[in-house]
């Protein structure tokens, strides 16, 4: 619980911090119940999660969209003064998407009565068309992007606004939203009809357009990223919540399940630049969560009060792995004690799924049944997934040397070129770890969601240094942010140093020699095969030197399936030996 006293700023220290007073009208004190979800990326359907629960890993049945629209419907009918709030990136990610494009997700997001709708990056993989179809498909005509302007020339002209203005007890609320400018324009496919604006000079400009109007609460409904929004907090004055997304932060303590939080408060307080507190707070992803967050203002609407609850959504049935590695129901006494578990702690939740969403998703889901239900392979032991070194992004544990399932996609994309001197594949391109056990078509694609090929470049050993310097100056000297950029491959090695300076941080590149598989050093005037998927070729996500390159051979293969024939083949899936890892030290 947040609880603040605020002391009265003298109008000479106001005007010595450079800062206006907001708050032009006073009013009576009022809370809101802002119910929230972000970044959950067609993952429309339950998933099993291992989870440690007193010293025991077992696997729950985890969120989907049917228990969002339950846990949600339920918070509306019970919280005083509902707010409920889409954080954005809610297209690409399963056969959902790739199957049907934005259909399934409309439909079921239908289901909820949403107050806003923060454009995502993702939202614009492909292209304006596909997402003027997705927002037509919505029923709420609340979608937020101050910072995303469409010209007339794209059919998406029109089809949003910088804020909308909500009542909740009898007073007026600004919702206003902004779009992580540079990821888009670099990691999906805008046309060149939509412009993006600096998200910070947006945020100045529309607060002080809505205070002119007397309004004296505003909620940012950003798809900025968790770090990013921080820092623009203590930049702007105005601002009094911010309901986060891109960054799939992992809010509140989930400890006693085995989850690593990267922050282990829910909400999030920081300072505006006069010193009021700003309220955060991000609902992780894939629609595991429903974050429920009471806010209090005071009279003068300033935030008084911030409190709440990530809810991580559980079905009642548990598992655990036998003798013989099966997957079976935990015992009755086992069952209990995991029960008694989740009652004691509020941020765990055993959440029916909403009936009307069952059968709903039951239209989609049948039509794609058969083939995900292919299975291709096995995978042996959980292989982790850290954008970067150390980062715990898929929930797990950090690892030194980043993602572990990045280099074996590479490795699969390296086998079907045959001809490729070495791999790079991002690490955003990738989208979890991959869980012990049967490996089925639909997992690789929940894996590799995208609509990539291969493609094949011929690089100098130079222009593979700039590429590698570049796109980790891309994470690192920027303020976009960029985790998924991060460059893993495959019979490419490298030491990775982020304290040096610009242009100098990646050394000792090593190329395996396809012929005798020794490691040889890269030569800057020697010429190289590159293979890579398709989206990084065009140049997106950092690799802006890809898209230079004239010798680019398309080859046409699926990049999903070129790891699904790799797995077909070895039929084990394991993680590479720490040799053939890309990154040879990170720090």
């Amino acid at each position: 619980m947040h609880n603040f006293k605020f002391a009265f700023l003298s109008l000479s220290f106001l005007l010595f911090i450079g800062c206006s007073q907001k708050k032009p009208e006073l009013s009576q004190p009022l809370t809101v119940n802002i119910i929230h979800i972000n970044d959950h990326h067609s993952h429309l359907e339950a998933e099993e999660m291992p989870l440690t629960i007193e010293g025991q890993q077992v696997y729950a049945n985890i969120g989907g969209f049917p228990r969002v629209v339950s846990q949600i419907k339920a918070l509306q009918a019970q919280k005083e003064n509902p707010i409920t709030l889409h954080a954005g990136d809610a297209l690409q990610g399963t056969m959902y998407y790739t199957v049907f494009k934005s259909r399934a997700d409309a439909d079921m997001m239908n289901l909820i009565a949403w107050d806003a709708f923060a454009l995502g990056n993702h939202e614009f993989d492909d292209g304006d068309a596909e997402l003027d179809r997705f927002l037509e498909r919505l029923d709420t005509q609340h979608i937020v992007a101050a910072n995303v302007i469409a010209s007339q020339q794209s059919p998406l002209h029109d089809n949003w606004r910088p804020y909308y203005i909500i009542e909740r007890g009898g007073q007026k609320i600004a919702i206003l939203g902004i779009e992580i400018a540079g990821k888009t324009q670099a990691s999906s496919n805008p046309s060149q009809e939509i412009v993006f604006v600096d998200e910070l000079t947006t945020v100045k400009r529309y607060v002080k357009e809505i205070e002119k109007q007397g309004i004296n609460k505003i909620i940012l409904l950003s798809h900025f990223g968790y770090e990013n929004d921080q820092a623009l907090a203590s930049q702007v004055e105005g601002i009094d919540v911010i309901i986060d997304g891109d960054s799939h932060t992992l809010m509140g303590d989930f400890s006693m399940v085995g989850l690593q939080s990267v922050e282990k408060t829910y909400p999030k307080v920081v300072n505006s630049p006069s010193a009021h507190p700003v309220c955060m707070a991000q609902a992780w992803n894939y629609a595991y969560l429903v974050g429920s967050l009471a806010v209090q203002f005071d009279e003068k609407g300033y935030v008084k009060n911030c409190q709440g609850t990530p809810i991580l959504l559980m079905g009642d049935s548990f598992k655990e792995t036998n003798e013989k590695g099966e997957k079976v129901a935990v015992d009755m006494e086992q069952q209990a004690a995991i029960l008694g578990v989740i009652d004691r702690y509020p941020q765990l939740q055993i959440v029916a799924e909403d009936t009307q969403a069952v059968a709903r998703l039951a239209q989609y889901k049948d039509q794609i049944e058969t083939k995900k239900k292919e299975v291709l392979g096995e995978v042996t032991t959980y292989i982790g997934h850290n954008r970067i070194p150390n980062d715990r992004y898929d929930g797990h544990k950090a690892l030194a040397l980043g993602s572990d399932i990045a280099p074996l996609v590479a490795k699969s994309f390296y086998l079907q070129s045959k001809r490729a001197d070495f791999c790079i594949q991002n690490a955003g391109g990738v989208r979890s770890g991959l869980k012990a056990g049967a490996l089925t078509v639909e997992d690789i694609y929940s894996l590799l969601p995208f609509s990539n090929t291969l493609v094949e470049l011929k690089l100098s050993g130079a222009e593979v240094k700039m590429m590698l310097e570049a796109v980790l100056s891309s994470i690192y000297d920027t303020k976009t942010s960029r985790s998924g950029s991060f460059p893993y491959g495959y019979a490419i090695r490298y030491d990775v140093d982020t304290t040096q300076s610009q242009g100098n941080r990646v050394i000792n590149i090593e190329i395996k020699n396809r012929k005798t598989g020794e490691w040889e050093a890269l030569k800057n005037n020697r010429s190289y095969v590159v293979v890579t998927n398709s989206y990084l070729a065009s140049g997106k996500d950092g690799y802006d030197i890809l898209k230079t390159i004239k010798e680019k051979t398309d080859t046409y293969l699926d990049y999903a399936m070129s790891f699904a024939e790799m797995v077909k083949q070895s039929r084990q899936v394991e993680k590479l030996p720490e040799e053939e890892h890309s990154i040879k030290s990170f720090k």
